[in-house]
This record gives structure tokens, C-alpha cells and sequence, in this order.
């Protein structure tokens, strides 16, 4: 019977094979793909008339994406008069800005990019900003607006919509993320603005919504197509403009969409950094 030899190894085998063993101390903290319950990697480089299209900020500042190269953004679709999902949206947005700003993260942007220029002029989303005390970008379209509107053969449609609101900026948005942006009649009685003068609204906007994650060479890297997950609170106003009777959230709003962690998971993994 034959006896068992004991392998021995060379020393500087040993020592290479203990260098390639996973040390006890390694980073296993890397950012990974977030789960597909939270959105979509992809890799798909931003037009020119997507990087170059012209905004203002609520300081009236011209802005564009092609200026920020070299940073991730967080690009995220709202309009100042949505009666649903924005005060949402936006809530969950000064989270995540809150989560970066914690962690010092210098080189990420969250951005709130408008989907209805036609209102929403600078004063506004100035004003909105300070509404829910913003601190995040909120930009939206310069240029030309067509006026929104109803044919009488677009009110009596079984599902209305209507024309105008289309803007060159936002529309190289709306070819390139597939963004939906309708012109949609007011509820009866039409809601009232949030802000002075407090007319009544003459038209809603209908809306996809959802979150993209940019990287700092120009390339859409992670889309999120949810509604907004939220628990917390809101403005007062604004709770109060959607027809709710609390601002405040103990279980969450829009279930199974898309939250600040969610959010932040995709900037990690874009970013390959942990916040």
C-alpha cells in the first residue's frame, strides 16, 4: 500500500498563493448593480442637444449639462403645479442630497429638471424652491414655450389631451429619456395656484417620473422609471394644494417606487463609491 506524501510548496509559492486568498481585511464594500426593483443599468452617451440645451436655475443662473462634465448627476423630472407625485418626488430628493451632503460627496449634482416651462419661469421655481426648502438644483427650459391649450375636439376625446408646452430644450429631453409630457385638463373645480395671486389652474401636466443617473463623461448609466416611495413630511402648502388633509406620512406613499436609497444605490454604483 502506497503511503500519502505530504505536498509540500516551495516558499515563494506559498507566499504567492497567500497574496492571491482573500484577505480578512478586504474591501468587500464595493458598490454593486442595485436590484432591478430599483431601475436599469445601461450605458448610452447623452446627445449634443441633450448635454447642450439651455436651462436657468432659480438664481437665473444659464445652465447646461455639458458645463458640469466631470461630475454624476442625479436628473430628476418635476414641475412646480404637479397635484401627485412632484411634492413626493422632491421630498425624496432633498433626502438624497441630505445623504450626500453628509457624506461630503463634492462631485455629485441632484438636479430637478422642469416639464412645464411655460409656467414654471424662474421667479417660480425660485419661489418653490423656497416652498419646500430645496437643497438640490432646480433648473428649467429657456427659450420659446408654445401656449397650452384644448381644441373642443381634444375636451370631448374619451381620454383628453391637449397641445402646447413644447419647448425645444425640454424636447430634446423628452427624444432621448422617452419622457411622457401631456397637456391634460384641470380636475372640476380646477385646483388653485399654490402661489400669489391664487388664480385657478387652466391645465394640468401629465408625466412619467422617475430618476436617471448620469456619469461625469455624459453617459445615462441608470434609470429608475417608479413613481415616488416616500414616508415623512411635506410642505404644508403643498399638502394642502394636492387636497390632502395631512402633511405628514407615516406609511409610505406610491409603494414599490422608487426611494431615496434606491437612489443613492444607483449613485454608488456609478460613482464606485460608497455614501
Amino acid at each position: 500500500m502506497l503511503k500519502k506524501r505530504k505536498l509540500m510548496l516551495p516558499a515563494f509559492a506559498a507566499s504567492i498563493l497567500l497574496s492571491l486568498a482573500p484577505s480578512a481585511h478586504a474591501d468587500m464594500s464595493m458598490p454593486m448593480v442595485p436590484n432591478a426593483s430599483v431601475g436599469k443599468a445601461v450605458n448610452k452617451p447623452l446627445p449634443s442637444g441633450v448635454l447642450n440645451a439651455q436651462f436657468i436655475d432659480t438664481s437665473g443662473k444659464p445652465q447646461t449639462l455639458a458645463a458640469l462634465k466631470g461630475k454624476t448627476l442625479l436628473l430628476v423630472p418635476y414641475l412646480t403645479l404637479c397635484g401627485d407625485t412632484c411634492p413626493f418626488t422632491t421630498a425624496n430628493m432633498i433626502k438624497v442630497q441630505a445623504q450626500l451632503n453628509a457624506a461630503h460627496a463634492r462631485n455629485v449634482e441632484v438636479i430637478g429638471i422642469d416639464v412645464d416651462p411655460y409656467r414654471d419661469n424662474e421667479s417660480r421655481i425660485a419661489a418653490y424652491g423656497k416652498l419646500i426648502g430645496a437643497n438640490f438644483q432646480l433648473w428649467t427650459e429657456t427659450g420659446k414655450t408654445t401656449t397650452p391649450g384644448f381644441t373642443k375636439a381634444e375636451l370631448t376625446a374619451k381620454n383628453p389631451v391637449g397641445h402646447g408646452g413644447t419647448n425645444a430644450n425640454l424636447q430634446a429631453f423628452r427624444n432621448f429619456f422617452g419622457w411622457g409630457v401631456q397637456v391634460i385638463p384641470q380636475s372640476n373645480p380646477p385646483a388653485t395656484d399654490w402661489m400669489a395671486p391664487y388664480k385657478p389652474l387652466s391645465y394640468d401636466i401629465n408625466h412619467d417620473d422617475g430618476f436617471y443617473v448620469i456619469d461625469g463623461k455624459g453617459n445615462e448609466r441608470f434609470y429608475s422609471s417608479g413613481l415616488p416611495t416616500f414616508t415623512g413630511t411635506i410642505s404644508k402648502t403643498l399638502a394642502t394644494f394636492m387636497g390632502s388633509k395631512t402633511n405628514v406620512y407615516a406609511k409610505p406613499v406610491y409603494k414599490d417606487g422608487w426611494t431615496p436609497q434606491g437612489a443613492i444605490a444607483a449613485i454608488e454604483y456609478v460613482t464606485n463609491v460608497m455614501y
